[in-house]
């Protein structure tokens, strides 16, 4: 199970496009070396392609190190749809509630 010093939490906020995209890569940046994480979308407003790619490559350096991120994506926002339609639900591990990420994380 990680620990509290090997885990974190990194809630983001606001519209993820190119005018972000330095805000984007710094806060992605403080889960470098983590163990597990989870990445809180619930008060995103939007994403583009810039900010998908992103987690697609933060999901796959987690990977490759055997770590563990899961992506809290509630219902009915437009993050969870942008999600579906980029087919992200498919390959991501998504919660809906920080409680059902942090349980997601210590199953992992």
């Amino acid at each position: 199970m990680p620990t509290a010093t090997s885990s974190g939490v990194l809630a983001l906020y606001g519209d993820l496009d190119p005018i972000r995209e330095a805000y984007l890569r710094a806060q992605l940046a403080t889960l470098d070396g983590k163990d597990a994480a989870v990445v809180d979308l619930s008060s995103v407003g939007y994403l583009d392609s810039m900010a998908l790619t992103a987690f697609v490559r933060l999901n796959k350096d987690f990977a490759a190190r055997d770590a563990h991120v899961v992506w809290l994506v509630p219902p009915q926002t437009n993050a969870r749809r942008i999600f579906a339609v980029a087919e992200l639900d498919r390959y991501f591990a998504i919660a809906e509630t920080l409680e059902g990420a942090l349980q997601a994380l210590t199953v992992s």
